[in-house]
């Protein structure tokens, strides 16, 4: 709630003047995130509602469902296109990006497996072919849209999930070096992602060109000094900083709460780790290893998605568009992440039963 209440002022302040600019309304981005918030509630207690093993028989489908959703954003007049790639569908109004979805989903399918192939995953290499395929699959249909960003993000949690559950350090060095000289080649083959990346080293240098998002964002983050300049009063927001609301929306946090708190939004999720830790640590003593994954597989992808999120917006890698989890505007972003919270607090639930 705590997340939820600061992601929502923040988009408040982040989006006011962009609403003002294009559609002559303050607070129409405001209003669209209460709409979201309001279904997001919804998911959000369906998916605590429904039992563990629920989640656990129908994975094979979720996953089928994920690879058809990222499957037809690349579909011409169903997916939507904006700024040059193809991640949304418009649902009902809402535009969902199948790369947020893909990521829960995969969570859930890859948990499954693990609990049902415990056996085969102990005894030999085999039973991790499958997961890292599904995997590959998954992370091309992204590179296709393309989503360099999710690929990462994919890539970081499904390898972290089979690190736990028993997946060899040499297979997943070997597999860091492969997708690594991949992602690599495929930014030396497109001039648009090559500059990207040699603008990153020195964005002063184009500071009015293709630097200037990230210019612009450390601009914020330095007006904002130890204490910031105070909610709803910052500049940068003021047209000057692209996507000031989404994938920048750090950045502005940043120049209004100042250093401090910056810092204290990363408190916040440092202490989410732990606690994700702590009842990972429970559901493994009890053997409940389908819980145990799906904690463990969303506390990467939140932890994860922030710190690359924070990351981009310090300009401490490459730029690309990484929702901030609870923070960023947008339904996909609050929707998917209630139906995970939904998911965490059943768990948690069941696991603190037996402690009683």
């Amino acid at each position: 709630m705590g997340l939820i209440i600061a992601g929502t002022a923040s988009v408040a302040s982040s989006s006011f003047f962009l609403s003002t600019h294009i559609y002559g309304i303050s607070g129409y981005y405001l209003k669209k995130q209460f709409i979201f918030l309001g279904l997001a509630s919804i998911v959000g207690v369906i998916s605590y509602m429904m039992p563990t093993r629920l989640w656990q028989s129908i994975a094979p489908f979720i996953l089928l469902g994920v690879i058809a959703l990222l499957s037809l954003v690349l579909v011409s007049g169903i997916g939507r296109h904006i700024n040059g790639s193809s991640r949304w569908l418009n649902i009902v109004g809402i535009n969902i990006q199948a790369s947020e979805v893909a990521k829960l989903g995969f969570i859930i399918y890859l948990s499954s497996y693990v609990h049902r192939k415990q056996d085969l995953l102990h005894s030999t290499f085999m039973g991790f072919i499958t997961p890292l395929l599904v995997m590959m699959v998954i992370c091309g249909l992204l590179i296709m849209e393309p989503d360099f960003g999710s690929v990462f993000i994919v890539c970081l949690i499904g390898g972290s999930m089979l690190f736990l559950a028993g997946l060899p350090w040499g297979v997943i060095t070997f597999l860091t070096i492969t997708i690594t000289s991949i992602m690599a080649a495929l930014v030396l083959v497109s001039p648009y992602r090559l500059l990207r990346f040699t603008t990153f080293f020195d964005p002063w240098a184009q500071a009015f060109s293709d630097g200037y998002q990230l210019t612009q964002s450390l601009i914020a983050v330095g007006r904002g000094g130890i204490t910031g300049v105070g909610l709803g009063y910052g500049l940068q927001k003021q047209l000057y900083l692209p996507e000031a609301h989404t994938d920048f929306i750090y950045a502005v946090m940043a120049e209004e709460f100042g250093l401090l708190g910056a810092c204290v939004i990363i408190l916040v999720f440092v202490l989410l780790a732990i606690r994700f830790s702590y009842w990972i640590h429970i559901a493994i003593k009890r053997n409940l290893c389908f819980e145990a994954m799906c904690l463990y597989g969303i506390m990467i992808w939140w932890t994860s998605s922030a710190m690359f999120s924070m990351a981009v917006n310090l300009g401490l890698v490459p730029t690309k568009g990484i929702a901030f989890p609870f923070f960023s505007y947008g339904g996909s972003n609050l929707l998917v992440n209630a139906c995970a919270t939904g998911i965490v607090l059943r768990i948690t639930k069941n696991l603190s039963k037996g402690m009683m």
